[in-house]
């Protein structure tokens, strides 16, 4: 954002329907003025009529050989119906473009898709689906058996793959529109703060499902005044990279517009609760290292900004403050604390840029942008949400800059020794 637009969003940030009115408006006028649909610095691989999802999770297998993605060939751009379905499955092949079907599901949305993910190491795979009266979730090996099925719909799976946490994929689908799944039920619709659902964990070894503490529980824990009236929901769950804690955000919607969120820490057995100073306002999460996560939200000054907080602290620092005004998706390479890939919304002229940035060396590179089509907003917008190979030498995205959603991929190893013989 410039420094015009960069005001006009301070004015309307915290009233959402007046915010997206003045940017749909906005993006539209500039987006008549002609211009190139991508730059890249970079070959990228386009794979038409697939996409990944999130940026918290990566598609590759552990050796990088394989590529998770949804097939969505005969879907139109809009949000999912009952009766919608994607394919599940991989691409393989010396470039991975060539996609093995494996399976369908019903459940899925165009922000998180499935939560499509390995399971841990062992070459298994687990998304969400359908199951008659409420989710569930499936695990399949790549010769597309079906080796394990849990009673519930899943968020996010441990680095071990014994363990995924899970929460109530209908209420979110109610207060957080594009997150959710028109499948399921939320048993306490019409209350504030749920006591009968929350986060729970499954062990992927039994199908055990154990609840660990309820909606209500972190509504009570340490209480904010806005709070009050208030619908409440949690979600965004990630384990740390030993598995031992986990993130997630703790959300709740006033008036069905303004929404307030918190994030929290507690160890993988639900204990050791612990609320991050974030000032009323965080959205996308990632874990540096097993101590620090990196989040963009609002300091305790009312800065909004790329933040890298402290497990069980109150420490915090703002990161990139002279390369970075708006939101994005971060995530970290694997066992590589120095580097993290994000992206950012489209601007006036619907670009979304891909960029890296060097801790380090206090450095931002930018990768290209993407220039994303007008019908490509609010639940069915395609984000970048960049996510790193597990060699930390490739990139995977979604993006529709060719018109259609597409998973691409982009090398950018060259770049990274580089950079790193430069300040070695």
């Amino acid at each position: 954002m410039n420094k015009l637009e960069s005001l006009i969003y301070q004015v309307v940030k915290n009233n959402p329907k007046v915010k997206n009115m003045v940017r749909d408006l906005y993006q539209a006028l500039f987006s008549l003025i002609p211009g190139p649909h991508e730059k890249s610095r970079f070959p990228v691989m386009v794979r038409e009529g697939y996409f990944f999802g999130f940026h918290d999770k990566n598609p590759w297998s552990a050796g990088d050989r394989l590529l998770l993605a949804h097939d969505f060939q005969k879907l139109p751009n809009r949000e999912p119906r009952k009766g919608d379905q994607v394919n599940i499955g991989f691409f393989k092949g010396e470039k991975a473009t060539e996609f093995q079907k494996v399976a369908t599901t019903s459940c899925f949305n165009w922000q998180q898709g499935s939560m499509l993910q390995w399971v841990g190491k062992t070459g298994n795979f687990i998304f969400n689906d359908s199951g008659g009266d409420d989710n569930i979730a499936r695990i399949f090996d790549t010769a597309g058996k079906e080796v394990a099925r849990l009673p519930g719909a899943i968020a996010a799976v441990n680095p071990g793959g014994t363990m995924a946490l899970s929460y109530n994929f209908a209420r979110l689908q109610r207060h957080f529109p594009g997150y959710g799944y028109v499948h399921g039920n939320d048993p306490e619709v019409d209350r504030d703060t749920p006591a009968l659902h929350g986060i729970s964990i499954a062990d992927l070894g039994t199908n055990r499902v154990t609840g660990l503490f309820s909606v209500q529980d972190v509504a009570s824990f340490l209480p904010e005044k806005s709070m009050a009236g208030a619908k409440h929901f949690l979600t965004h769950c990630l384990f740390s990279p030993s598995g031992d804690r986990f993130i997630f955000l703790h959300r709740w919607v006033k008036n069905d517009n303004v929404t307030f969120t918190r994030m929290l820490s507690c160890d993988a057995g639900g204990k050791q609760l612990h609320l991050f100073p974030t000032g009323g306002m965080v959205s996308h999460i990632a874990w540096q290292d097993e101590s620090h996560i990196m989040a963009w939200a609002r300091s305790p000054e009312n800065r909004d900004a790329y933040i890298l907080f402290r497990d069980m602290s109150t420490e915090f620092r703002l990161v990139g403050t002279a390369d970075f005004n708006s939101d994005g998706h971060p995530s970290f390479a694997e066992g590589n604390p120095r580097w993290f890939v994000t992206d950012t919304y489209p601007d006036r002229l619907r670009r979304s840029y891909l960029m890296l940035y060097d801790l380090a060396g206090e450095k931002r590179v930018d990768l290209g942008y993407f220039r994303q089509p007008m019908q490509f907003k609010e639940a069915v917008r395609c984000d970048l949400h960049p996510r790193w190979n597990h060699k930390g030498d490739a990139i995977c995205f979604d993006s529709a800059h060719r018109g259609r959603r597409s998973l691409c991929t982009m090398n950018i190893g060259d770049l990274i020794s580089q950079e790193q013989s430069n300040t070695s």
